[in-house]
């Protein structure tokens, strides 16, 4: 998947933007992070990455209409690398690949 900064909803087959790239940062949290495994983060998807949730993450989906998927996550030097989702019954996992 090819990231590009900012959505655009000016595509014929997505007139609503759904499936736009989004910065979903905010959408993840990292296993060790306050409130992640009991309190306020526990709704968040986990994602196992060198760079917790502190690094720009992008995603495809708005996460209502059409669910997250295709995300991505940069490295210091700008590099987008894929985060992979792994089955789990409990809640999302993301790993940096």
């Amino acid at each position: 998947m090819t990231a590009t900064s900012g959505a655009s909803a000016d595509t014929p087959d997505d007139p609503y933007g759904f499936r736009a790239i989004r910065d979903r940062t905010d959408y993840f949290v990292a296993p060790f992070d306050p409130g992640a495994l009991v309190g306020a983060n526990t709704h968040k998807p986990i994602i196992l990455s060198p760079y917790g949730a502190r690094h720009k993450i992008e995603c495809r989906g708005d996460g209502h209409y059409v669910s997250i998927h295709d995300c991505v996550q940069y490295d210091t030097n700008g590099v987008a690398h894929e985060l992979r989702l792994l089955a789990n019954p409990i809640r999302p996992v993301y790993v940096y690949i």
